[in-house]
């Protein structure tokens, strides 16, 4: 019989077959046997390397698997994240640039005055004295306290947290060394700190919403005198105003308000801090009112470029600029509706301002009595802002201060700081920036030119001018809320598309008054997204580094300055005479304009989630280490961005190294990788 076949190791079976003698059959089959049973284990051995091999391609395509299923569960979890931070909402850059200026003025004067008093320790005096020097004594002086006092302080937290009220140790009696006198003085100095800050004027009180109007009026003098520029461009067109001027020339007048306007804001900010507002406002009055007067009795081209270009252009930053910086220094709270009520001076103007320059000049037949009728306008408001508008709370230090090479260099380098532009999310908001402007202005001067030439009447024409400002006035502030509600960035790439849809697939097709008078209201109400979303965007980018605001706003302004003051000349360049729609290049090139800024958007708002997941990847890598108690390299340097209040017994590691897995997925350098950032779901 053949004994049953039973496993053997492989090198069994030689051995076995050196012992037994060939005569005998039985063993001979034996051997047969465990031969065959040899080769079948040498095919099970290659069975189970190609099962290993399918199985390895199984828990590859598993692993793909399981990271994309990673990151579609944790889009929720990084929302609820998002959502748990702070968002510096959009009216707050505005207060962060006004700040940071105001901040090196008063470390200045602080220096020459503690100098003047050789004092080893010297106090700012009440008249240079901002909020942000008030937080920072007081952070000062929470840093001072001993060890042993922030730990009571913290042993007591903990005991009130779990419902316990904490145990009162007895109080020695006062002597001038007892902590309990230093517990008693705190307090007061904090009060008399909070009365200094709050001064003669109440924060957010009567006096802040006069100053809010009175800077209203003024970007109402300004550019809301400039957004009636259409009616007088369609009126230089329509008329040989100016012997041997062509259109173009006519065109390159409004570039030159804008390019001024623009380039010396940086300017304008710094000669606000030597000077102070009410000089630089009434020397910028002068220059417009001049500007205006002059231009109604100019007979050549070139005096309308020095009268209504230069001088007007250069009017628009002497006043606009330092009236956005006295707002901020009188609102704490109402820091949205405050800048709202400012900025929806631009609308409210251009509505006033088309209406009214359209009617004088039907009235009188030429532009000349519309140009003093803006100058006289602009000159009764700015002085009556000029009259009441002053910083809440800051006396103007002396020329002898401010005059001084030290004042002016140090001034000048925060608002020259060339490092800013190797941030590379400054250039793609500079880009985007320029575009919005480009194609604002080829829509905003080109309507009114536009409506004229499909057959309408220039009062109509007039009157879309003046309905498309008045949707600013309202779409303005709604931006900035709706920003603030679904993520600057996100808002921009949405308002990017919204516009290029209703260039495109709206004003082309619009060519009576009825489907006009719709097309600027829609526009009206999403066409100030570059101005009402570039500062916000800023502070986005640089943070946490906020000094850098005033740089980086200077920068993009240049930047845009130079585009914007050819752009009316390139829209008029690209009007055929004669065709049915003579502005329909213009309009595709408009249209043109918002589609790269969607694309340019996408890639700022790549750029922000992968500085976001940076962020928050350090931290969750501190929590870790924390949580399992080890450190690592560059512990203490991160820890800054930790929140000291948070509880981190809250996460429990598996969901910490869960966190960590996903962000740096998100953040391979591979083009997937790229565009899952670009199109991440959550509120940025």
């Amino acid at each position: 019989m053949i004994p049953s076949q039973q496993s053997l190791p492989i090198s069994d079976t030689d051995s076995l077959s050196s012992e037994i003698s060939p005569r005998d059959p039985q063993p001979l089959n034996q051997i047969n046997s465990y031969n065959i049973q040899h080769n079948n284990i040498n095919r099970t051995t290659t069975g189970n390397s190609s099962l290993s091999t399918s199985s390895s391609r199984l828990s590859r395509q598993s692993s793909n698997f399981s990271e994309l299923s990673r990151i579609i569960t944790g889009i929720k979890d990084d929302q609820q994240l998002i959502g748990n931070l702070r968002y510096t909402k959009s009216t707050e850059p505005d207060y962060i640039l006004a700040n940071e200026l105001d901040r090196v003025a008063s470390r200045i004067t602080s220096r020459r005055q503690s100098i003047s008093l050789d004092t080893p320790h010297p106090q700012p005096s009440s008249s240079s004295i901002t909020s942000g020097d008030v937080i920072r004594k007081r952070r000062n002086k929470q840093s001072k306290r001993r060890p042993s006092e922030i730990e009571d302080i913290s042993e007591d937290r903990d005991h009130e947290v779990d419902g316990e009220k904490p145990a009162q140790p007895p109080q020695p009696p006062p002597t001038s060394s007892s902590p309990s006198q230093t517990s008693h003085i705190e307090p007061e100095e904090s009060v008399e700190d909070e009365k200094e800050s709050e001064g003669k004027y109440k924060a957010d009180g009567l006096m802040a919403w006069i100053t809010a109007i009175c800077a209203m009026m003024n970007i109402f003098a300004t550019w809301g005198g400039n957004a009636a520029f259409g009616v007088f461009l369609n009126f230089y067109l329509s008329n040989d105003t100016f012997r041997g001027a062509t259109k173009y020339d006519y065109a390159l007048v409004g570039g030159i308000i804008v390019f001024l306007a623009n380039v010396l804001s940086p300017i304008s900010a710094l000669l606000y801090k030597i000077f102070g507002f009410r000089t630089i406002c009434l020397i910028g009055v002068v220059f417009q009112t001049a500007g205006w007067i002059l231009a109604s009795v100019s007979t050549k081209l070139w005096q309308i470029y020095l009268t209504q270009g230069v001088l007007v252009g250069v009017s628009f930053s002497l006043i606009f600029i330092p009236s956005t910086l006295v707002v901020p220094t009188w609102f704490i709270k109402q820091k949205a509706a405050s800048m709202g009520l400012t900025m929806s001076g631009t609308g409210l103007g251009g509505l006033v301002f088309s209406l009214s320059v359209n009617k004088v000049i039907q009235d009188t037949g030429d532009q000349k009595w519309a140009l003093r009728m803006v100058g006289l306008v602009a000159l009764f408001l700015v002085l009556t802002s000029a009259t009441i508008m002053k910083p809440r709370n800051y006396k103007q230090p002396p020329l002898k201060t401010t005059l001084t090479k030290e004042f002016i260099i140090e001034n000048a380098k925060v608002i020259f700081d060339l490092k800013v532009v190797k941030n590379q999310g400054v250039c793609i908001i500079a880009l985007w920036f320029t575009l919005v402007i480009i194609g604002y202005t080829l829509m905003m001067f080109s309507l009114s030119s536009y409506a004229t030439a499909v057959g309408l009447s220039h009062s109509q024409a007039s009157t879309l001018t003046a309905i498309m400002n008045a949707a600013q006035t309202v779409g303005r502030p709604c931006m900035g809320f709706s920003a603030d509600y679904v993520g600057r960035a996100n808002f921009a790439t949405i308002g990017s598309l919204v516009i290029s849809i209703l260039l495109y697939a709206y004003w082309i097709n619009a060519d009576t008054f009825g489907s006009l008078i719709g097309f600027a209201i829609c526009i009206g109400l999403v066409i100030g997204l570059g101005a009402s979303l570039v500062q916000p965007l800023i502070a986005d980018v640089i943070s946490p580094d906020l000094e850098q605001m005033p740089a980086a706003w200077s920068a993009i302004n240049i930047f845009m300055s130079f585009f914007s003051l050819v752009t009316e000349v390139i829209a008029l360049a690209l009007v055929v005479e004669g065709s049915k729609n003579p502005y329909l290049h213009t309009q595709i090139f408009a249209g043109t304009c918002y589609i790269a800024c969607f694309l340019i958007v996408l890639t700022l708002r790549e750029f922000l989630i992968r500085k976001s997941l940076h962020e928050r990847l350090n931290i969750m890598e501190i929590k870790l280490a924390r949580f399992t108690g080890t450190t690592k390299s560059g512990y203490l340097k991160l820890e800054d961005h930790c929140d000291p209040e948070e509880d981190l017994n809250s996460e429990d590691e598996a969901l910490l190294r869960e966190r960590v897995a996903r962000y740096h997925y998100l953040l391979r350098g591979n083009v997937h990788s790229y565009f899952i950032r670009m199109f991440y779901p959550v509120r940025i």
